[in-house]
Protein backbone atom coordinates (compact mmCIF):
# COMPACT_ATOMS: atom_id res chain seq x y z
CA UNK A 1 0.00 0.00 0.00
CA UNK A 2 1.35 3.34 -0.89
CA UNK A 3 2.50 5.35 2.09
CA UNK A 4 0.29 8.53 1.75
CA UNK A 5 -3.09 6.20 1.71
CA UNK A 6 -1.45 3.97 4.73
CA UNK A 7 -1.04 7.11 6.64
CA UNK A 8 -4.51 8.48 6.18
CA UNK A 9 -5.57 4.97 6.80
CA UNK A 10 -3.79 4.93 9.82
CA UNK A 11 -5.62 8.05 10.80
CA UNK A 12 -9.18 7.25 10.19
CA UNK A 13 -8.29 3.56 11.87
CA UNK A 14 -7.60 5.64 15.16
CA UNK A 15 -9.93 8.25 14.55
CA UNK A 16 -12.64 5.44 14.19
CA UNK A 17 -11.86 2.79 16.37
CA UNK A 18 -10.43 -0.21 13.61
CA UNK A 19 -7.31 -0.41 14.92
CA UNK A 20 -7.85 -4.31 15.93
CA UNK A 21 -9.68 -5.27 12.50
CA UNK A 22 -7.67 -6.78 9.71
CA UNK A 23 -6.08 -4.34 7.27
CA UNK A 24 -8.63 -5.50 4.50
CA UNK A 25 -11.75 -4.98 6.96
CA UNK A 26 -9.99 -1.06 8.13
CA UNK A 27 -9.64 -0.06 4.36
CA UNK A 28 -13.21 -1.49 3.30
CA UNK A 29 -14.47 0.97 6.12
CA UNK A 30 -11.86 3.80 5.17
CA UNK A 31 -13.25 3.51 1.58
CA UNK A 32 -17.14 3.80 2.33
CA UNK A 33 -16.78 6.22 5.13
CA UNK A 34 -14.64 8.54 2.33
CA UNK A 35 -17.62 7.86 -0.66
CA UNK A 36 -20.54 7.99 1.49
CA UNK A 37 -19.17 11.23 3.27
CA UNK A 38 -18.81 12.77 0.12
CA UNK A 39 -22.04 12.46 -1.15
CA UNK A 40 -24.43 12.70 1.66
CA UNK A 41 -24.20 15.59 4.73
CA UNK A 42 -25.76 13.06 7.38
CA UNK A 43 -24.39 11.17 9.58
CA UNK A 44 -24.61 7.20 9.28
CA UNK A 45 -23.01 4.34 11.07
CA UNK A 46 -20.46 1.99 9.41
CA UNK A 47 -21.75 -0.93 10.98
CA UNK A 48 -25.10 -0.54 8.78
CA UNK A 49 -22.87 0.01 5.60
CA UNK A 50 -20.24 -2.63 5.97
CA UNK A 51 -20.50 -5.50 5.12
CA UNK A 52 -18.24 -8.73 6.60
CA UNK A 53 -16.82 -11.70 5.07
CA UNK A 54 -19.47 -13.20 3.26
CA UNK A 55 -20.17 -9.97 1.35
CA UNK A 56 -20.76 -11.23 -2.33
CA UNK A 57 -18.16 -9.24 -4.07
CA UNK A 58 -19.61 -6.33 -2.18
CA UNK A 59 -17.71 -3.86 0.68
CA UNK A 60 -20.12 -1.80 0.98
CA UNK A 61 -23.96 -0.77 0.44
CA UNK A 62 -26.14 1.95 1.23
CA UNK A 63 -29.54 2.83 0.02
CA UNK A 64 -30.23 6.63 0.66
CA UNK A 65 -33.50 7.88 1.05
CA UNK A 66 -33.21 12.20 0.14
CA UNK A 67 -29.84 11.62 1.14
CA UNK A 68 -30.23 9.92 4.31
CA UNK A 69 -28.67 6.15 4.26
CA UNK A 70 -31.81 4.22 5.13
CA UNK A 71 -30.32 1.30 7.18
CA UNK A 72 -33.60 -1.10 7.51
CA UNK A 73 -36.71 -1.64 5.45
CA UNK A 74 -38.92 -0.85 8.19
CA UNK A 75 -37.28 2.72 7.99
CA UNK A 76 -37.80 2.96 4.74
CA UNK A 77 -41.65 1.67 4.83
CA UNK A 78 -41.99 4.47 6.96
CA UNK A 79 -40.75 7.50 4.85
CA UNK A 80 -43.36 5.89 2.29
CA UNK A 81 -45.85 6.14 4.08
CA UNK A 82 -45.97 9.63 4.20
CA UNK A 83 -47.91 11.74 1.30
CA UNK A 84 -45.09 13.28 -0.14
CA UNK A 85 -43.39 12.35 -3.60
CA UNK A 86 -40.67 12.60 -5.48
CA UNK A 87 -38.29 11.24 -3.02
CA UNK A 88 -34.51 10.79 -3.92
CA UNK A 89 -33.48 7.94 -3.76
CA UNK A 90 -29.75 6.37 -4.71
CA UNK A 91 -27.87 3.02 -4.07
CA UNK A 92 -24.34 2.73 -3.70
CA UNK A 93 -22.50 0.03 -4.03
CA UNK A 94 -18.59 -0.03 -3.03
CA UNK A 95 -15.83 -2.65 -3.90
CA UNK A 96 -12.29 -2.01 -2.06
CA UNK A 97 -8.89 -3.41 -2.38
CA UNK A 98 -5.65 -2.34 -0.58
CA UNK A 99 -3.61 -3.33 -3.14
CA UNK A 100 -2.21 -1.28 -5.96
CA UNK A 101 -3.41 -3.79 -8.92
CA UNK A 102 -6.77 -3.19 -10.90
CA UNK A 103 -7.95 -6.50 -11.04
CA UNK A 104 -10.25 -7.75 -14.11
CA UNK A 105 -11.23 -10.80 -11.90
CA UNK A 106 -12.30 -8.92 -8.68
CA UNK A 107 -13.62 -6.17 -10.64
CA UNK A 108 -15.72 -8.58 -12.61
CA UNK A 109 -16.99 -10.07 -8.98
CA UNK A 110 -17.89 -7.46 -8.13
CA UNK A 111 -20.38 -6.58 -10.95
CA UNK A 112 -22.09 -9.91 -10.49
CA UNK A 113 -22.53 -9.21 -7.30
CA UNK A 114 -24.60 -5.98 -8.12
CA UNK A 115 -26.28 -7.91 -10.83
CA UNK A 116 -27.51 -10.22 -8.80
CA UNK A 117 -28.46 -7.99 -5.96
CA UNK A 118 -30.33 -5.45 -7.95
CA UNK A 119 -32.01 -8.55 -10.74
CA UNK A 120 -32.48 -11.37 -8.53
CA UNK A 121 -36.02 -11.86 -6.74
CA UNK A 122 -34.60 -14.54 -4.65
CA UNK A 123 -31.67 -12.98 -3.28
CA UNK A 124 -29.53 -15.54 -1.22
CA UNK A 125 -26.89 -14.36 0.69
CA UNK A 126 -26.01 -15.07 4.23
CA UNK A 127 -24.43 -11.29 5.25
CA UNK A 128 -26.80 -9.59 7.27
CA UNK A 129 -26.23 -6.04 5.51
CA UNK A 130 -26.63 -6.98 2.24
CA UNK A 131 -29.72 -9.00 3.16
CA UNK A 132 -31.03 -5.25 4.72
CA UNK A 133 -29.94 -3.64 2.29
CA UNK A 134 -32.03 -6.16 -0.27
CA UNK A 135 -35.32 -5.37 1.32
CA UNK A 136 -34.66 -1.41 1.61
CA UNK A 137 -34.06 -1.91 -1.88
CA UNK A 138 -36.87 -3.64 -2.50
CA UNK A 139 -39.24 -1.60 -0.96
CA UNK A 140 -38.08 1.30 -3.05
CA UNK A 141 -39.23 -0.83 -6.29
CA UNK A 142 -42.64 -1.03 -4.65
CA UNK A 143 -42.99 2.51 -4.12
CA UNK A 144 -41.64 3.86 -7.22
CA UNK A 145 -44.56 6.16 -7.95
CA UNK A 146 -43.65 8.27 -4.89
CA UNK A 147 -39.38 8.22 -6.33
CA UNK A 148 -38.47 11.03 -8.13
CA UNK A 149 -37.99 10.21 -12.00
CA UNK A 150 -39.49 7.51 -11.18
CA UNK A 151 -36.71 5.02 -10.84
CA UNK A 152 -33.75 5.38 -8.02
CA UNK A 153 -30.23 5.57 -9.45
CA UNK A 154 -27.00 4.01 -8.38
CA UNK A 155 -23.90 4.22 -8.29
CA UNK A 156 -21.30 1.88 -8.27
CA UNK A 157 -17.40 2.29 -6.76
CA UNK A 158 -14.29 0.13 -7.49
CA UNK A 159 -11.26 1.35 -5.24
CA UNK A 160 -7.83 0.27 -4.93
CA UNK A 161 -4.75 1.94 -3.77
CA UNK A 162 -3.19 2.14 -7.38
CA UNK A 163 -3.51 4.68 -10.22
CA UNK A 164 -6.05 4.11 -12.70
CA UNK A 165 -5.02 4.80 -15.98
CA UNK A 166 -7.84 2.92 -17.67
CA UNK A 167 -6.61 -0.14 -19.10
CA UNK A 168 -8.29 -1.76 -21.95
CA UNK A 169 -9.83 -4.26 -20.57
CA UNK A 170 -10.60 -2.77 -17.02
CA UNK A 171 -12.62 -0.28 -19.39
CA UNK A 172 -14.45 -2.21 -21.36
CA UNK A 173 -15.43 -4.15 -18.24
CA UNK A 174 -16.90 -1.02 -16.67
CA UNK A 175 -18.69 0.09 -20.00
CA UNK A 176 -20.43 -3.04 -19.90
CA UNK A 177 -21.50 -3.16 -16.27
CA UNK A 178 -23.38 0.05 -16.94
CA UNK A 179 -25.11 -1.13 -20.23
CA UNK A 180 -26.26 -4.27 -17.92
CA UNK A 181 -26.65 -1.53 -15.55
CA UNK A 182 -29.00 0.61 -17.64
CA UNK A 183 -30.57 -2.23 -19.20
CA UNK A 184 -31.96 -3.75 -16.41
CA UNK A 185 -34.58 -0.72 -15.97
CA UNK A 186 -34.38 -0.38 -12.52
CA UNK A 187 -32.21 3.13 -12.79
CA UNK A 188 -32.96 6.94 -13.85
CA UNK A 189 -28.94 7.41 -13.26
CA UNK A 190 -26.54 4.57 -13.72
CA UNK A 191 -22.30 5.87 -13.08
CA UNK A 192 -19.75 3.39 -12.74
CA UNK A 193 -16.84 4.89 -10.91
CA UNK A 194 -12.68 3.10 -11.01
CA UNK A 195 -10.98 5.21 -8.28
CA UNK A 196 -7.67 4.81 -7.40
CA UNK A 197 -5.42 6.48 -4.67
CA UNK A 198 -5.55 9.96 -5.87
CA UNK A 199 -9.38 9.92 -5.43
CA UNK A 200 -9.43 8.31 -2.81
CA UNK A 201 -7.21 10.59 -1.11
CA UNK A 202 -9.08 13.91 -2.24
CA UNK A 203 -12.44 12.25 -0.37
CA UNK A 204 -11.22 11.44 2.41
CA UNK A 205 -9.49 14.78 2.73
CA UNK A 206 -12.65 16.32 1.53
CA UNK A 207 -14.16 14.80 4.57
CA UNK A 208 -12.63 16.95 7.84
CA UNK A 209 -11.20 20.00 4.95
CA UNK A 210 -14.47 21.31 4.98
CA UNK A 211 -16.05 23.05 1.69
CA UNK A 212 -15.01 26.02 -0.60
CA UNK A 213 -15.99 27.65 -2.98
CA UNK A 214 -15.65 30.64 -5.95
CA UNK A 215 -18.68 32.54 -6.99
CA UNK A 216 -18.56 35.55 -9.68
CA UNK A 217 -20.64 38.06 -9.16
CA UNK A 218 -22.74 40.18 -12.05
CA UNK A 219 -23.02 42.96 -9.19
CA UNK A 220 -22.61 43.30 -5.89
CA UNK A 221 -22.95 45.59 -2.91
CA UNK A 222 -21.80 46.02 0.46
CA UNK A 223 -23.94 46.49 3.50
CA UNK A 224 -22.83 48.83 5.79
CA UNK A 225 -21.73 47.71 9.65
CA UNK A 226 -23.69 45.33 11.63
CA UNK A 227 -23.14 44.01 14.61
CA UNK A 228 -22.12 40.78 14.93
CA UNK A 229 -21.51 41.02 11.21
CA UNK A 230 -17.87 41.16 10.00
CA UNK A 231 -19.21 41.92 6.28
CA UNK A 232 -22.19 41.32 4.65
CA UNK A 233 -23.18 42.26 0.45
CA UNK A 234 -26.29 41.88 -1.89
CA UNK A 235 -25.07 40.16 -5.17
CA UNK A 236 -26.59 39.18 -8.80
CA UNK A 237 -24.94 36.01 -9.63
CA UNK A 238 -25.83 34.18 -12.93
CA UNK A 239 -28.04 30.98 -11.95
CA UNK A 240 -25.34 28.44 -13.81
CA UNK A 241 -22.53 29.95 -11.19
CA UNK A 242 -24.47 29.32 -8.74
CA UNK A 243 -25.26 26.01 -9.18
CA UNK A 244 -21.72 24.93 -10.64
CA UNK A 245 -19.62 26.63 -8.36
CA UNK A 246 -21.84 26.16 -5.32
CA UNK A 247 -24.23 23.56 -5.52
CA UNK A 248 -22.53 20.65 -7.50
CA UNK A 249 -19.66 18.25 -5.91
CA UNK A 250 -16.87 17.39 -8.90
CA UNK A 251 -18.62 13.88 -9.71
CA UNK A 252 -22.25 16.02 -10.43
CA UNK A 253 -24.47 15.45 -7.75
CA UNK A 254 -25.86 18.12 -5.24
CA UNK A 255 -23.91 19.23 -2.47
CA UNK A 256 -26.17 18.33 0.38
CA UNK A 257 -23.53 19.30 2.94
CA UNK A 258 -23.99 22.79 2.70
CA UNK A 259 -28.18 22.35 3.23
CA UNK A 260 -27.18 20.81 6.70
CA UNK A 261 -28.81 24.64 7.96
CA UNK A 262 -31.66 24.82 6.08
CA UNK A 263 -34.65 24.07 8.55
CA UNK A 264 -36.88 23.24 5.05
CA UNK A 265 -35.27 19.99 3.05
CA UNK A 266 -36.36 19.66 -0.62
CA UNK A 267 -40.26 19.58 -0.80
CA UNK A 268 -40.13 18.51 -4.61
CA UNK A 269 -40.59 19.51 -7.84
CA UNK A 270 -44.56 18.77 -7.21
CA UNK A 271 -44.92 21.69 -4.53
CA UNK A 272 -46.35 24.53 -5.77
CA UNK A 273 -44.07 27.10 -4.90
CA UNK A 274 -41.42 24.92 -6.57
CA UNK A 275 -43.24 24.32 -9.68
CA UNK A 276 -43.49 27.67 -9.96
CA UNK A 277 -40.36 28.63 -9.78
CA UNK A 278 -39.73 25.77 -12.60
CA UNK A 279 -42.27 27.31 -14.66
CA UNK A 280 -40.40 30.70 -14.65
CA UNK A 281 -36.95 29.09 -15.81
CA UNK A 282 -38.85 27.62 -18.79
CA UNK A 283 -40.81 30.80 -19.37
CA UNK A 284 -40.20 34.07 -21.05
CA UNK A 285 -40.53 35.27 -17.68
CA UNK A 286 -37.22 33.99 -16.95
CA UNK A 287 -35.23 37.30 -16.95
CA UNK A 288 -37.43 38.46 -14.09
CA UNK A 289 -36.19 35.84 -11.84
CA UNK A 290 -34.21 38.66 -9.17
CA UNK A 291 -37.65 40.25 -8.95
CA UNK A 292 -39.92 37.14 -8.91
CA UNK A 293 -37.57 35.59 -6.44
CA UNK A 294 -36.33 35.51 -3.03
CA UNK A 295 -32.84 34.25 -3.97
CA UNK A 296 -30.51 32.70 -1.44
CA UNK A 297 -28.53 33.72 1.51
CA UNK A 298 -25.11 31.85 2.22
CA UNK A 299 -23.23 32.63 5.43
CA UNK A 300 -19.46 31.54 5.86
CA UNK A 301 -17.09 32.26 8.60
CA UNK A 302 -14.36 33.16 5.63
CA UNK A 303 -15.56 35.49 2.61
CA UNK A 304 -12.93 37.25 0.81
CA UNK A 305 -14.11 39.39 -1.90
CA UNK A 306 -11.50 39.69 -4.85
CA UNK A 307 -12.79 42.16 -7.85
CA UNK A 308 -16.00 40.55 -8.63
CA UNK A 309 -15.21 37.42 -7.00
CA UNK A 310 -16.34 35.89 -3.72
CA UNK A 311 -14.33 33.28 -2.45
CA UNK A 312 -16.44 31.18 0.44
CA UNK A 313 -15.13 28.22 2.98
CA UNK A 314 -17.09 26.05 5.07
CA UNK A 315 -20.28 28.12 3.44
CA UNK A 316 -23.99 27.29 4.42
CA UNK A 317 -27.02 27.80 2.42
CA UNK A 318 -29.52 28.95 5.13
CA UNK A 319 -32.56 30.18 3.26
CA UNK A 320 -33.19 29.37 -0.52
CA UNK A 321 -32.76 25.41 -0.22
CA UNK A 322 -35.98 25.17 -2.47
CA UNK A 323 -34.73 28.12 -4.92
CA UNK A 324 -31.19 25.73 -4.69
CA UNK A 325 -32.69 22.34 -5.68
CA UNK A 326 -35.07 23.53 -8.29
CA UNK A 327 -31.91 25.55 -10.01
CA UNK A 328 -29.79 22.11 -9.82
CA UNK A 329 -32.97 20.29 -11.34
CA UNK A 330 -33.53 22.84 -14.42
CA UNK A 331 -30.07 23.45 -14.85
CA UNK A 332 -29.86 22.73 -18.40
CA UNK A 333 -32.34 25.55 -19.06
CA UNK A 334 -30.73 28.39 -17.12
CA UNK A 335 -29.12 30.18 -20.06
CA UNK A 336 -28.68 34.16 -18.39
CA UNK A 337 -31.02 33.72 -15.89
CA UNK A 338 -29.92 35.41 -12.76
CA UNK A 339 -30.12 35.23 -9.10
CA UNK A 340 -30.06 37.49 -5.91
CA UNK A 341 -27.82 36.52 -3.35
CA UNK A 342 -27.17 37.57 -0.11
CA UNK A 343 -23.76 36.71 1.47
CA UNK A 344 -23.03 37.05 5.32
CA UNK A 345 -19.70 36.66 7.21
CA UNK A 346 -19.88 35.78 10.54
CA UNK A 347 -18.18 33.80 13.21
CA UNK A 348 -20.58 34.43 16.24
CA UNK A 349 -22.87 31.15 16.68
CA UNK A 350 -25.66 33.34 17.92
CA UNK A 351 -26.11 35.71 14.82
CA UNK A 352 -25.41 32.73 12.66
CA UNK A 353 -28.37 30.88 14.75
CA UNK A 354 -30.72 34.02 14.29
CA UNK A 355 -29.62 34.23 10.54
CA UNK A 356 -31.34 31.10 10.33
CA UNK A 357 -34.67 31.55 12.24
CA UNK A 358 -35.14 34.85 10.72
CA UNK A 359 -34.35 33.91 6.78
CA UNK A 360 -37.13 30.86 7.11
CA UNK A 361 -39.77 32.90 8.98
CA UNK A 362 -42.22 33.72 7.10
CA UNK A 363 -46.23 34.84 7.10
CA UNK A 364 -48.64 32.05 5.59
CA UNK A 365 -50.50 33.88 3.11
CA UNK A 366 -53.33 31.60 1.61
CA UNK A 367 -53.95 31.69 -1.65
CA UNK A 368 -57.28 33.40 -1.92
CA UNK A 369 -55.33 36.72 -0.29
CA UNK A 370 -53.60 36.90 -3.83
CA UNK A 371 -57.51 37.58 -5.76
CA UNK A 372 -56.77 41.16 -5.07
CA UNK A 373 -53.91 41.44 -7.71
CA UNK A 374 -55.73 40.35 -10.49
CA UNK A 375 -56.53 43.19 -12.30
CA UNK A 376 -60.49 42.76 -12.47
CA UNK A 377 -60.24 42.70 -8.55
CA UNK A 378 -58.37 46.31 -8.42
CA UNK A 379 -60.56 47.91 -11.20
Amino acid sequence: MHRIVQSHLNNFSENFGCGAMSLSMQFERFCSYSILSSRYSTDFELDDVCTGEDDDGIDGVAIAIDEMPCPSSEDAKVIFEEQRRNRDVDTVFIQAKSSERFDLGDFLKFKEGVLRFVSGEDYHVSDSILVEAKGTFDEVIQNVPKVRNGKPSIYAYYVTTGLYQAPQEIEQARLEFERQLTQSGYFHVVAVSILGRDELTKLWVGTYSGTQASLSAFSNAALPPISGIDEAYLAVVKGVDLVDKLLITEDGNLRGQVFEENVRAYLGDENPVNRSISETIHSLSASRFPVLNNGVTIVSPDVQLQGNVFHLRNFQIVNGCQTSNVLFENRAALGDLMVNVKIVETQDEDVFAELVRATNSQSKVDDAQFLSLKPVVRS
